[in-house]
């Protein structure tokens, strides 16, 4: 399978972990996957409870040749959801660019980074406990870093 979802930090922050060549289907298990979690975490957290983050770390991620008409429906069902941010990191510009497409199409706030040290920074700023996970060298290191 060419994608892992975890906890980054339990209840905070979904690790995703995108590698290989992506399709469309494998796309919609992993954010039926994904929303499964975050609605758990919503369930938790109680409804005044924070926002769930999503890293997505797709550095090792090659391709996803997806169409339009596979991607829309994903995007309709992430508009339900109460989602905090999307952070999401590539190399490549052009891969950047068409995540930040996806993201607008899904209504969601979205940050997209070349690098994961950023994007680290960024959602550090967020959720502070970020800075105390000890799965965060390791994931800047691109070793595995949630269980």
């Amino acid at each position: 399978m060419p994608y892992q979802v975890s906890w980054l930090l339990e209840n905070r922050i979904i690790l995703a972990r995108h590698f290989g060549v992506l399709t469309g289907e494998e796309l919609l298990a992993y954010l039926d996957e994904s929303m499964a979690m975050r609605d758990r975490a919503n369930e938790i957290n109680g409804p005044g409870g924070p926002l769930i983050n999503t890293l997505t770390d797709a550095r090792r991620l090659e391709a996803s040749p997806m169409t339009l008409r596979e991607i829309q429906p994903m995007m309709r069902a992430l508009r339900q959801q109460r989602t905090g941010w999307s952070v999401y990191v590539h190399p490549g510009r052009m891969e950047r660019f068409l995540a930040g497409v996806g993201h607008q199409f899904a209504g969601v706030r979205y940050r997209l980074f070349a690098a994961m040290p950023e994007a680290i920074t960024f959602l550090t700023g967020i959720e502070p406990l970020l800075r105390d996970s000890p799965g965060v060298d390791a994931l800047i290191r691109g070793e595995d870093a949630a269980s």
